[in-house]
């Protein structure tokens, strides 16, 4: 079944509502015209492409016979009707934006049945049908914002306008595969301008966030999980550790990263991202600096330093008056082999450390101090 063969009452109703569409997008179009400071020529102009301009984009792709709105003059004559009446009386005020709104997303709703109802009669695929309901629905109103100098407001943050009109083209679609294209026809404008109003009334609105990548969030996520499950395994060794001060140590590092997440996230920087930095960076220095990682041995006790050579300076710290070397709480059982002076230069250091994670607000700033050098360090 095509829609010429529907009941004769619907084609009726659907032709009185077409042309009255017409003449309503004609003064739409004539109104905007005004608000742009346009002449007489701007307005017939803005008037037609806004009445007419998705019947004639869906009738060019569709390419079947002259465009509608060429062959049948009543739709020029309405459109530049329109054009004249908004010419002549300055629409304004609330009462003028309700009926605006609200008609023309009526219009729409109408039209996108139109549109996908002609893709039926021509044999269209189910895709290229949704496409003419919506290019009928909507393309008017994009030609007008593009040749107005507009940014489309169907591709802004509005509410949603093409949703309903492939909720529509798709009851229509639904409706002739069932056999009750009639149904469709009368049900397919409904539904698109109920959405329009549960939309409108609602406030819904398409989501423009550039940063939304939900890819990017689940390998993050992924990432997060695995350095997680990498730490259950670091936490097993933990138990293992006979030295409680480099545990202490660790816990106190990760409060204050903890807290360095949380004054990110508040900045602006998603938690997942501050979480994978604040990880890395923790994994990467506690690798580094034995005096904060529970989980290696001594370093005396796997490689001993000889008694002559000089402690070795770690790079990352140069500068900042502190040394994570840790080898002071090393249980070495012969102290006296090593240099009195270095052994108390850095046992000095490493209490000089505790006391900077015995207070959070020195901790921040260890931690912020660590993390800029780190970074330079890393590029």
């Amino acid at each position: 079944m095509t829609p010429d063969q529907v009941d004769p009452l619907i084609t009726t109703i659907y032709r009185w509502f077409d042309v009255s569409g017409v003449l309503l997008m004609g003064i739409i179009g004539g109104t905007l015209a005004r608000h742009r400071g346009y002449d007489i020529i701007g307005f017939f102009f803005i008037a037609m492409l806004s009445a007419l301009g998705g019947g004639m984009l869906r009738d060019v792709l569709i390419n079947q016979g002259t465009v509608a709105a060429m062959n049948q003059p009543e739709y020029l004559i309405l459109a530049f009707t329109g054009a004249l009446i908004a010419r002549f009386t300055y629409f304004k005020g609330k009462a003028w934006e309700l009926l605006q709104s609200h008609g023309d997303a009526f219009v729409s709703a109408l039209w996108a049945a139109t549109g996908a109802g002609k893709a039926i009669t021509y044999g269209l695929p189910i895709l290229p049908t949704i496409m003419m309901g919506v290019f009928t629905a909507t393309g008017g109103g994009m030609i007008r914002d593009v040749v107005t100098g507009r940014e489309p407001s169907i591709f802004g943050d509005n509410q949603p306008t093409v949703i309903p009109a492939v909720a529509c083209a798709l009851i229509m679609l639904l409706g002739n595969a069932t056999g009750f294209l009639a149904v469709g026809m009368v049900l397919g404008p409904i539904v698109s301008f109920a959405l329009f109003l549960a939309g409108y009334w609602g406030n819904w609105r398409v989501s423009t966030n550039p940063e939304y990548a939900p890819v990017n969030e689940t390998a993050v996520q992924v990432a997060h999980l695995a350095k997680k499950a990498e730490n259950r395994s670091r936490a097993v060794a933990r138990e293992l550790e006979p030295t409680r001060v480099r545990s202490w140590r660790h816990r106190q590092m990760e409060k204050a990263l903890q807290r360095r997440i949380e004054s990110e996230v508040r900045k602006g920087k998603r938690r997942a991202t501050a979480q994978t930095e604040a990880d890395d960076f923790l994994q990467e220095f506690t690798h580094e600096f034995s005096a904060i990682d529970p989980t290696m041995l001594d370093k005396a006790e796997q490689s001993p330093r000889d008694a002559t050579e000089p402690a070795e300076p770690e790079s990352l710290l140069d500068g900042l008056g502190v040394d994570l070397a840790g080898d002071s709480y090393d249980d070495d059982p012969a102290p006296e082999d090593r240099r009195p002076a270095d052994a108390d230069t850095i046992a000095m250091h490493n209490d000089m450390l505790d006391t900077i994670l015995a207070d959070d607000k020195l901790t921040d700033e260890l931690i912020e101090r660590l993390a800029a050098r780190y970074a330079q360090n890393d590029e």
